[in-house]
């Protein structure tokens, strides 16, 4: 089982498996703990989120370096090496008349096989953190179609409607759709709330979603608080408004209608979600399907899915004007 824990934590498993093994932690209370103690194991490789281009032709000069140096006899010290590249290549021959003992390792065999050691990890730990970046865009399209299925069911049983924001009181923030799941018990695991991608990944050992006794109690700072971390790293639609009245959103099963996403960031140009490093957006549709944008425009309409058509962070204008809010944001702001 601890293979499957490892494949859980790291999204290498089919979603077969990982239901599987996500139904096992539910009945589980050790194998939980065993996941958090592989959890905090694996945080070590938190380092390596940042994505890294490796020198221009480094794998094409490491080649001939090593080649060069084989040909010349590798466990040799010369007596005179050119210093440069070809005239390397033109003293191979000569180089190889002062070998020394085959079974000796001299100063300069370190320090050639130090240097491709080197060049290796340049090239490998790129590759590592391009890995985990596109495990991270599919741990969290995992994420949003969990949530999607949540949110499906409680339309199912409420008319049609996915959770609605009250235009006023406590509760008229875009984060109330994840404690109304939680409040209906269709939110299995909260920190499926958590984007694997974004700025502090899902290590928040203090994330927690109130109750809606919680939220409605709470005052000042305390309920400030509540709102903008209660709907996780996710965007949530705000709804719409025309005619003079506010509509939440309804499950019409649209394709281009933007349900739930990467919460966008201020301060990326486009209010883009910072959540993957800035490279786009996962964005799930009413009818459920999932796309990563590297825009936060949804063709072929040209659709902002993080403000309305009037290029404000509020509810959208008609039913085909998508609008994604984070936690706090409010549905209505004329």
């Amino acid at each position: 089982m601890r293979e499957d824990l490892l494949g859980y934590l790291l999204n290498a498993l089919d979603d077969a498996e990982r239901q599987r093994v996500f139904e096992t932690l539910q009945k589980d209370p050790q194998l939980r703990q065993e996941l958090e103690a592989l959890r905090r194991q694996l945080r070590p490789l938190d380092a390596t989120n940042e994505d890294f281009e490796p020198p221009p032709a480094l794998a094409e000069l490491t080649c001939d370096l090593v080649e060069g140096y084989a040909e010349a006899c590798p466990s040799a010290e010369p007596a005179k090496r050119p210093q440069s590249r070809m005239g390397w290549r033109r003293g191979r021959s000569a180089a190889c008349e002062t070998c020394l003992p085959s079974g000796a390792w001299s100063a300069t065999d370190t320090i050639v096989m130090a240097g491709v050691l080197l060049a290796v990890s340049l090239m490998f730990f790129p590759a590592i953190a391009g890995s985990r970046y596109r495990a991270q865009v599919t741990a969290c399209g995992n994420n949003l179609r969990n949530l999607g299925i949540a949110l499906a069911g409680y339309s199912e049983q409420h008319q049609g409607f996915f959770p609605s924001i009250p235009v006023g009181g406590n509760r008229s923030v875009a984060g109330i759709y994840a404690v109304l799941l939680a409040e209906s018990d269709r939110l299995e695991d909260p920190r499926m709330l958590l984007c694997p991608g974004s700025r502090w990944g899902t290590q928040r050992p203090d994330f927690r979603l109130p109750t809606l006794a919680e939220l409605d109690q709470a005052r000042g700072r305390q309920l400030f608080d509540l709102q903008r971390k209660m709907g996780g790293d996710y965007a949530y639609s705000l709804g719409t408004y025309s005619n003079g009245y506010y509509r939440p959103p309804r499950n019409l099963l649209r394709e281009c209608f933007a349900l739930l996403a990467d919460a966008p960031s201020l301060h990326l140009p486009g209010r883009q979600s910072g959540n993957h490093g800035g490279r786009g957006q996962s964005v799930m549709f009413e009818d459920l399907h999932i796309e990563f944008l590297a825009t936060p425009q949804c063709e072929p309409r040209g659709d902002d899915v993080y403000r309305n058509r009037l290029g404000f962070v509020g509810a959208g204008l008609d039913e085909f004007d998508s609008v994604l809010g984070i936690s706090n944001s409010r549905p209505l702001i004329y």
